[in-house]
């Protein structure tokens, strides 16, 4: 009597045993799917966010090219919002930011040593505009070349290598103009100075739109030009050509030759961001591009990092 107690006890608790696994594997798979299932969610709203930025992109694209073709306000490409549009299970809008309205940082390493050394001159004034040291320029200068011998007030790869991680210089041009972090003298509060008026761009050029550009990058070019002045020349624009431009009294004042070749009332290089809303979830996108005779050339595509 008593061993079929036994076995009957013994065969429930083999039962039980045999439910509590069933219920964790059953409770393993449904957690594993449920993973699965939001995996995939947003994997699909990430690709339909990306298709929409790239439909804004081609707004853009279209916009820029009839402000250069049909003659149109270039206020329109002064990085004003669009509209919200609406999109099913969001919305999206869009701006584009012009590029030749800052410093293009890679100027410094223009392979014609004599307008690499126009460039980092120029920089060095707009350092000395926002407080910042000179110092800066010398070590981008040897930042993008890979100096061996670094210029004065430099560090070269010694210095960079003692760090934690340990790196080294580029010697190339900047694909973002967040890398200048990277020098010695680059630190938090002179970066943020420094964000909104500079570019990297992909071709070592410093061409200025003198119409968007700030008092201080045309503080930059003009040698004793100070801001007051440069705050007016700002003011009297827009500019129709570059002629009117250098007609004006203040840069005849200042101009040394070949400045011409640094302006432009029409700008080449712009940021396109799309801001794309998705089932509450924001998603910016960042493209850059350059107008040519073929249309825009996308150079540059990034997800949150302008």
């Amino acid at each position: 009597m008593k061993s079929a107690l036994h076995q009957r006890g013994a065969a429930l608790l083999v039962a039980l045993l045999a439910v509590a696994l069933a219920t964790v594997l059953a409770v393993g798979l449904i957690e594993r799917g449920q993973g699965t299932l939001a995996r995939t969610q947003a994997l699909i709203a990430s690709e339909r966010s990306y298709q929409y930025a790239m439909g804004m992109n081609l707004l853009a694209d279209r916009l820029i090219e009839r402000v250069m073709t049909e003659n149109l306000d270039p206020s329109l490409l002064d990085g004003t919002w669009t509209p919200l549009y609406e999109v099913p299970g969001g919305l999206i809008q869009g701006r584009l930011l012009d590029q030749n309205a800052r410093f293009n940082v890679n100027a410094l390493a223009h392979p014609d040593r004599a307008r690499a050394g126009l460039a980092q001159e120029r920089f060095e004034r707009l350092l000395d505009q926002l407080g910042l040291s000179p110092i800066i320029a010398a070590e981008l200068a040897d930042w993008l070349e890979g100096a061996s011998l670094p210029r004065p007030g430099s560090v070269g790869d010694s210095y960079y290598a003692g760090q934690r991680p340990p790196y080294r210089m580029a010697g190339t041009l900047l694909a973002h103009p967040s890398e200048m972090r990277w020098l010695r003298s680059v630190d938090e509060s002179a970066w943020q100075r420094l964000a909104s008026l500079v570019t990297a761009l992909p071709e070592p050029e410093l061409i200025v739109n003198v119409n968007t550009a700030d008092a201080t990058i045309l503080a930059s070019l003009l040698p004793d030009l100070d801001m007051d002045s440069a705050r007016r020349l700002a003011d009297d624009g827009p500019w129709t050509d570059v002629r009117s431009f250098l007609q004006h009294p203040l840069v005849q004042l200042h101009a040394v030759p070949g400045l011409e070749l640094h302006l432009t009332v029409l700008s080449p290089w712009y940021l396109a961001q799309a801001r794309v809303v998705l089932d509450d979830v924001e998603r910016d996108y960042f493209q850059l591009m350059r107008w040519g005779t073929s249309g825009y050339d996308f150079r540059l595509f990034s997800q949150g990092v302008p």
